[in-house]
């Protein structure tokens, strides 16, 4: 026995089941389209072709990341082209095969974070046993050539003197990226600025991750902490700016792309250690008579390899930045010095307490100077120590 209105409430509730499985599936194809839209890999693309120049379909296309040993599948459409996105950056090896012809195996493709390489591959009928290499190397084009970016290889990153190690100096090489005057202090390079706007309108993305400080607009640790990454676990990145995909966005300035590094079928490390004594020479601070005792140590160190070979790998990193350079105050008693006319200034290490000459009030030398020998005990040097510490 129904109700009335039972059944119009069990047809709502069949129609808000529909509607909520239909919603949830457009959010899983919407999941799929943004995962090919990350900024922290690259891509492989090309054309198949025979050896008339005509298009090959279906053609298989297989990838290999070199240092892993992880494969990467893709196919030809119907005007011979395939893709391979969201490839890690690294070393690649690509082959092409299809039926009736002999595979063909491209050399070794550095596949860098936001460019695509370009691949060609030519195959020819299939003889008894047949393969061939391509031989010439192919070439490296922008993902979106519509944009204007630069990429900082691992090479400049491990070989480029950095004071401060803070990777993201590096930037500094791009084209129109400049110091920001309005947050450049004695101890900081301050923000980074892209074609002259304000350095917190850049974006920074660690692995395709958002790395933004929320507060104060920049990237999180800068310039509030001695370095946020050591350098041994940055393997690139690349300043985008000027039309860069939807996919980094958020920035009015430029996006910064950082990849960390990874593990590999084979185990590997790194160990480095900086020292900066001033026993063993160096030139007094500006402005003190002296050498003040002081010191730092920098070291680190890191290690990869593979869990599972092929499968599961483990990177991991530490660096440590001990910073004991004291403080030194002193005070610069000086003389007494009287400037005949207004626009002349004392001489160099002395200072103007009075000018009687000029209608100034009753000198108070003996006050003044009684104060600065005051001051003066008050001087000295002062220990001081800063830590650094970060791990991947």
């Amino acid at each position: 026995m129904c109700r009335r209105g039972e059944p119009f409430l069990v047809t709502i509730r069949n129609v808000f089941r529909v509607v909520s499985r239909v919603f949830l599936l457009q959010l899983i194809f919407i999941a799929s389209g943004a995962w090919g839209q990350d900024a922290s890999t690259g891509a492989l693309r090309g054309v198949v072709l025979d050896a008339q120049g005509a298009v090959i379909t279906n053609a298989d296309i297989v990838a290999i990341r070199v240092e892993t040993g992880i494969r990467y599948h893709s196919a030809t459409d119907s005007a011979g082209r395939f893709a391979l996105d969201l490839l890690p950056p690294g070393q690649y090896s690509a082959r092409a095969e299809a039926e009736g012809m002999s595979p063909q195996i491209s050399p070794a493709i550095r596949v860098e974070v936001g460019a695509a390489a370009q691949l060609t591959f030519k195959l020819n009928v299939a003889g008894p046993t047949e393969t061939i290499t391509v031989s010439e190397a192919p070439r490296m084009a922008e993902a979106d050539p519509s944009s204007i970016s630069a990429l900082v290889d691992e090479r400049a990153i491990k070989d480029l003197p950095l004071n401060g190690r803070r990777f993201t100096d590096l930037l500094l090489l791009s084209p129109g990226v400049t110091q920001d005057p309005r947050g450049l202090t004695s101890g900081s390079n301050g923000d980074l600025s892209y074609g002259g706007i304000r350095g917190y309108n850049t974006s920074f993305l660690v692995d395709g991750g958002d790395n933004n400080n929320g507060f104060y607009a920049q990237a999180l640790g800068r310039y509030r902490a001695p370095y946020q990454f050591s350098d041994e676990v940055i393997q690139e990145f690349r300043v985008q700016s000027s039309g860069y995909g939807a996919e980094s966005g958020r920035a009015g300035g430029a996006v910064v792309n950082v990849v960390t590094k990874s593990g590999t079928n084979h185990w590997h490390g790194s160990t480095f250690y900086h020292l900066r004594d001033s026993e063993l020479g160096g030139a007094a601070p500006p402005f003190v008579g002296f050498n003040p005792s002081n010191e730092q140590h920098q070291f680190g160190a890191t290690i990869g390899g593979p869990i599972q070979r092929s499968k599961t790998f483990l990177f991991a990193g530490y660096d440590q930045h001990i910073f004991n350079v004291p403080a030194v105050v002193e005070f610069d008693n000086g003389q007494t010095a009287v400037a005949p006319l207004v626009g002349i200034y004392p001489t160099p290490g002395d200072y103007e307490i009075c000018n009687p000459a000029i209608g100034g009030p009753a000198c108070d030398e003996a006050l003044v100077m009684a104060s600065a020998a005051q001051l003066s005990t008050m001087g000295g040097t002062f220990h001081a120590k800063l830590l650094g510490e970060t791990g991947l």
